[in-house]
C-alpha cells in the first residue's frame, strides 16, 4: 500500500467559482421569489398544500400536497423527495435527494426552480445589465445562466454573439462567474503577444501558449481569428484533465454552430436608449471597485458625457466610466495613466479633442 501526506486541495479544481451559500429559490423566467430562512430554523416542507413553507403552484397540477423537504446540513440545504408521484430532478434527471447548490435547476412537477446565493444573484444582475432588464429578457437571462455554468462545467463552450468587440463582455463575464484571480487569456493571432493590464487582458499568438496560459480559468478566441493550431487546442480541450473554459466570441451568429452551444446573444444598444442611464451607473460602480478610489459618487455631469461621447457599445461605455473615474480621483492625467496601467499619451489621445468634464493637470 502506498502512503503518503494529506491530499492538497486544489483551488481551481472547481472551476465554477459561485460556492457560497444558497439564499433562496426562484422560480425559472420569473422573480417568484421563496427565501430561505437563517438558523436556527432547519426545515421546511415543500409543495402545493397550503400548510407548506414553500407553497409551489403548478398549473400542471403534477406536485403533492407535502412533495419534498428541504433540510438544513450545516451551511448548506439539501431537498429530499417525500416519496412524491412526480419526484424532483436536478438538472433534468430525478433524484432523491439534492444538494443546493448556486444554478442548480431543481425540477419539482411541472415547475423548475433555481437555487440562488449572493454571488449568483450578482452574476444574474450583471446578464441583465449586459441582456436588458425587460420583462421579456427574463428568460433569456436564464437561458445564458445556464450557458454560463455548463461552460464553467466544462461542458460546452461558452458563446457570446453580437455587434462589435465582445471579448470584454467576456473578460466581465469570467470575472463574476470564475472570479477575479483566475487566468482570462485571449489569443488572438493578429494581435501582439501582451501581458494584461486593467484594461485589456493578456493575449497570446499561439493558441497552445495560451492554453497552457489558461489554465483553471478562460481561454477567449475570436471565430474569425482563430490560431493555426486551434485543432491542437480543441484536443487538449477535450482531455478530461483539462481544466480550461473555452469562451468563443462570433462575429455573427451562423459562427456559434460548430460548437454546439447555446449563444449568449448581445442586443445592441440602439434599442435600449431608457436603460442607457441605469447601464452607465452600474459600469461606474464597477470601476469605483475595481480601482479601489473613495465611493464619492459618479456624478451625472461624467454620465452625461460618457452618453454624449462613449455610448456606442458596452465595451465603450466601461472603458469610458473606468477612465473616467481614475481621472477624477488622480491629481494628474500621469497619475490616472498609471492607474490604468496605461502610457499618458495613449490616455491623452482617448480624450482627443473631447471637452472632459473635468479639469486637467498633464
Amino acid at each position: 500500500m502506498l502512503t503518503g501526506g494529506p491530499t492538497k486541495t486544489d483551488p481551481a479544481a472547481n472551476e465554477w467559482a459561485i460556492d457560497d451559500n444558497v439564499i433562496r429559490l426562484r422560480g425559472w423566467a420569473s422573480d417568484r421569489i421563496n427565501n430561505l430562512p437563517p438558523p436556527p430554523i432547519s426545515e421546511l416542507t415543500v409543495g402545493a398544500g397550503e400548510s407548506c413553507a414553500v407553497r409551489l403552484d403548478d398549473p400542471s397540477g403534477r406536485i403533492s400536497r407535502l412533495h419534498a423537504r428541504l433540510v438544513r446540513d450545516g451551511t448548506r440545504w439539501l431537498m429530499r423527495d417525500l416519496g412524491s408521484k412526480n419526484g424532483v430532478r436536478l438538472d433534468g434527471a430525478r433524484r432523491s435527494e439534492i444538494v443546493l447548490e448556486p444554478g442548480v435547476e431543481i425540477g419539482i412537477g411541472g415547475i423548475t426552480l433555481i437555487a440562488e446565493s449572493g454571488r449568483s444573484v450578482a452574476l444574474r444582475g450583471f446578464l441583465a445589465r449586459v441582456l436588458g432588464w425587460r420583462s421579456d429578457r427574463i428568460e433569456v437571462i436564464d437561458h445564458a445562466l445556464r450557458s454560463i455554468r455548463m461552460a464553467a462545467a466544462r461542458r460546452v463552450a461558452l458563446v457570446l454573439s453580437g455587434d462589435g468587440d465582445l471579448v470584454p463582455t467576456a473578460r466581465s463575464l469570467h470575472r463574476h462567474a470564475l472570479g477575479p484571480d483566475r487566468p482570462f487569456i485571449v489569443c488572438d493571432p493578429r494581435r501582439r503577444p501582451g501581458k494584461a493590464t486593467v484594461r485589456s487582458a493578456e493575449n497570446y499568438e499561439s493558441g497552445m501558449d495560451a492554453y497552457a496560459a489558461a489554465t483553471g480559468g478562460s481561454l477567449c478566441v475570436r471565430s474569425r481569428r482563430l490560431p493555426r493550431d486551434f485543432d491542437r487546442v480543441i484536443a487538449a480541450l477535450r482531455d478530461p484533465g483539462s481544466r480550461v473554459q473555452l469562451v468563443v466570441c462570433a462575429d455573427d451568429l451562423g459562427d456559434s454552430g460548430p460548437y454546439l452551444s447555446a449563444p449568449i446573444i448581445v442586443p445592441r444598444l440602439a434599442g435600449r436608449e431608457l436603460e442607457l442611464d441605469r447601464i452607465i451607473a452600474e459600469y461606474a460602480d464597477d470601476a469605483i471597485a475595481q480601482l479601489g478610489t473613495p465611493r464619492t459618487g459618479f456624478p451625472a455631469v461624467d454620465r452625461a458625457w460618457v452618453r454624449t461621447y462613449s455610448a456606442s457599445s458596452l465595451p465603450e461605455i466601461e472603458k469610458a466610466t473606468l477612465r473616467l473615474v481614475a481621472i477624477r480621483e488622480s491629481r494628474n492625467l500621469s497619475n490616472a495613466a498609471a492607474r490604468l496601467g496605461m502610457a499618458p499619451v495613449s490616455l491623452s489621445r482617448w480624450i482627443g479633442r473631447r471637452s472632459l468634464p473635468i479639469q486637467l493637470t498633464p
